[in-house]
């Protein structure tokens, strides 16, 4: 290896763990965690749609919602012009910023994407009742039989299983009032979007899917760079962990959050 890592180095990487041309997947990511990368955010891009371009699409969140979003201040987000939060890193900012890509119309859970199902992924977004539910990018990825790929994270970064808590109708996620937000298309047209919105707080443990994802081989690790990587196909992931959160629907909190919502239900 070189000085820094490459694009085509880091395409390498991704093909050993699994991913193919004509695959969809859904990245997170952390830049940091892949040592020096020549060229920063945009070569880690190249090298993904690298790696599954012509045939497939690299889907990325951009996530602009806050704790304070709700009836009394709904979210207003502009898909040309409003930024990521700068929480979710830089890759996915970079990617936004590309002049190819497509955003999806929602206030605070819009997803970006390149490559053949761009549209088809992004388009509707904006008439969910739920930010991650039914219809929303994040499920159309399990119902196509796509990937989710962790670059450098944990799952504590995975936003589909926000998807599998809204599928799951777990008591804890989202508000109960419906927000009507307003959304700046492409055109410069405001749109109202109502829905539900999230309900923060409820400290989460997505790291406890883990091995249940292991076991039942719907996960492969491994390395791309120096970070850890994990690609995950995204039906498997709904197949193993929404029964888990049919049967206990407070599985994904963490045992203080738990604890903490049982004594608000007495």
């Amino acid at each position: 290896m070189g000085e820094g890592l490459t694009a085509a180095e880091i395409t390498a990487d991704l093909r050993a763990l699994g991913l193919r041309p004509g695959d969809d997947v859904l990245v997170h990511s952390s830049l940091s965690s892949l040592g020096w990368v020549e060229g920063g955010a945009e070569t880690v891009i190249d090298a993904l749609l690298a790696a599954v371009l012509p045939s497939g699409t690299v889907l990325m969140p951009a996530l602009t919602g806050s704790p304070d979003d709700g009836p009394d201040r709904p979210p207003r987000m502009d898909v040309r012009h409003t930024p990521c939060a700068s929480w979710i890193g830089r890759i996915p900012e970079a990617f936004r910023r590309r002049p190819e890509v497509r955003r999806s119309l929602h206030p605070t859970h819009s997803v970006t994407a390149i490559g053949e199902r761009a549209q088809w992924y992004t388009t509707g977004h904006e008439r969910c009742d739920m930010p991650c539910g039914p219809g929303s990018p994040y499920v159309r990825l399990m119902d196509r039989g796509g990937y989710i790929l962790l670059l450098g994270c944990t799952q504590e970064s995975n936003t589909s299983l926000h998807a599998l808590e809204e599928l799951a109708d777990v008591p804890y996620h989202l508000q109960e009032a419906v927000t009507d937000a307003v959304v700046i298309d492409e055109a410069g047209r405001e749109i109202v979007v109502s829905g539900r919105l999230h309900w923060w707080g409820w400290k989460r443990c997505f790291s406890r899917v883990d091995e249940p994802l292991r076991q039942a081989g719907v996960m492969r690790e491994g390395k791309v760079g120096k970070a850890h990587a994990r690609l995950i196909n995204a039906s498997g992931l709904r197949d193993v962990v929404l029964p888990l959160l049919r049967a206990d629907p407070l599985y994904l909190l963490s045992d203080e959050a738990r604890e903490a919502f049982l004594r608000t239900r007495g």
